[in-house]
């Protein structure tokens, strides 16, 4: 007899865990608050007059085949191509010059951070270059787990320009925290994450958009849309679901792959559950996605897919992505820019849309926390689990929702298939792809 599985929302660990247990042989329903699945709802797709369109993700997502392997293996496993794209980065101070650019050169299989022969005599490049060789040299596997990234400049009194200039912007592009979310991280994972992106391969980007992958995983699936649910039964017949005006169910096995904040749902018999899982941390802001050139550099010959910007102390400062040299849909469009948490709103007429999110972050209790769900997950009479980005070891993310989607359909007794070890998928060029965009 199948085994019945109700999975609540399709973000990315919702659509992964239905898919993997419709594959093994399951019977799959999802269930979502939305009108639209989670993974790309906010997905914006532009039109320009004479019929010319394209979207744009929300947010931005390019992938680093070290830092991403889970995620290109399951996109290889469905057909989803990949292309390689660059994100050179600039650096600007607030309302004044562009201070450094980068660009990338590959030695073998790996690229390393190099800068355009106009900003190469800086003296602000040349301390960033200094910066560049002790990110290289430094190993996170000889840190101690529980040391802060805070913790781990003070103690090693890194170049302010080079940490708070760029790896600090940085991180707060990768992970959509603040700054002093990201203070609090451990050590050893960001530095990890960094060195895999910035000296490992080039970066990859989906072809058509996290819409794609999404299609692609809920393909068969049965996705019952606009449904909030708001209570959870247990009985001998199986686990039922209700929501305002309907009951689904019965059901063997229930994943939550919603925030581990939002679990109101739960009965009061899964009290404990519910207090681990209020205890991961998360961080909230808005992404604005606009057309307001002020926050790109005064010189368009200086603009790079990533702007940085910020004053003279550090105090302050914001990232943009410049959206169309990496998707090659609007390549062609007036301006898309991203930006988390300006410092000024962009002009309303040159606004698109601004989407509060909530991210799940990380500090040092997390592995303490991964280490309890884990033992809740391997109770042998468990319907109940849990996954999504905040519920894997590492910095959270599309991979670590994938593993945690992965990890709790091996709980239920099926057999995933997706490898430890990530196989090179097949991508496509830029080039390539924007002809089959034009045919």
């Amino acid at each position: 007899m199948k085994k019945r599985i109700a999975v609540i929302g399709s973000g990315i660990a919702g659509l992964t865990s239905g898919w993997l247990c419709r594959e093994a042989g399951a019977e799959v329903t999802i269930l979502e608050t939305h009108a639209n699945r989670g993974m790309g709802t906010h997905t914006q797709f532009l039109n320009v007059e004479g019929g010319e369109s394209g979207h744009v993700d929300v947010p931005l997502r390019v992938m680093s085949p070290h830092a991403w392997p889970t995620v290109l293996e399951l996109c290889e496993k469905l057909g989803v191509k990949t292309f390689e794209v660059d994100t050179q980065i600039a650096c600007s101070w607030l309302n004044s010059r562009t201070w450094f650019r980068s660009s990338k050169i590959q030695f073998g299989s790996r690229m390393f951070p190099w800068v355009p022969l106009n900003y190469l005599l800086r003296q602000e490049t040349y301390r960033m270059i200094l910066g560049f060789i002790r990110l290289f040299k430094s190993d996170p596997d000889l840190l101690d787990s529980g040391l802060t990234l805070k913790e781990f400049s003070d103690q090693h009194r890194i170049d302010p320009l080079f940490w708070k200039g760029l790896l600090y912007p940085l991180l707060t592009t990768i992970c959509t925290s603040d700054e002093k979310t990201i203070d609090h991280w451990p050590a050893n994972q960001i530095l990890d994450l960094l060195q895999k992106i910035v000296f490992g391969a080039r970066l990859r980007r989906l072809q058509g958009g996290t819409k794609a992958l999404a299609d692609k995983l809920g393909e068969g699936l049965n996705l019952q849309k606009g449904i909030r649910v708001e209570k959870l039964v247990e009985k001998s017949s199986g686990i039922f679901l209700h929501s305002q005006n309907a009951t689904f169910g019965p059901f063997d096995y229930v994943i939550s792959a919603v925030q581990a904040n939002q679990l109101n749902f739960l009965p009061e018999q899964y009290s404990s559950e519910s207090k681990l899982l209020n205890s991961f941390p998360y961080d909230s802001g808005t992404l604005w996605v606009h057309r307001d050139v002020r926050f790109m550099p005064e010189r368009k010959q200086d603009w790079s897919p990533l702007h940085f910007q910020m004053d003279k102390d550090f105090s302050q400062f914001m990232f943009s992505v410049w959206v169309n040299p990496i998707e090659p849909t609007i390549a062609h469009h007036e301006p898309v820019l991203q930006t988390w948490n300006p410092l000024f709103e962009p002009k309303s007429e040159k606004v698109i849309v601004a989407v509060p999110m909530e991210r799940a972050v990380v500090n040092q209790g997390n592995h303490n926390l991964l280490k309890e769900l884990d033992l809740l997950h391997k109770f042998p009479s468990r319907k109940v689990f849990f996954c999504g980005s905040y519920a894997a070891p590492g910095v959270p993310l599309l991979e670590s929702a994938v593993r945690s989607a992965i990890n709790v359909v091996r709980h239920l007794g099926f057999d995933p298939s997706i490898s430890r070890q990530f196989k090179i998928p097949r991508q496509v060029s830029l080039e390539e792809t924007s002809s089959n965009l034009a045919a």
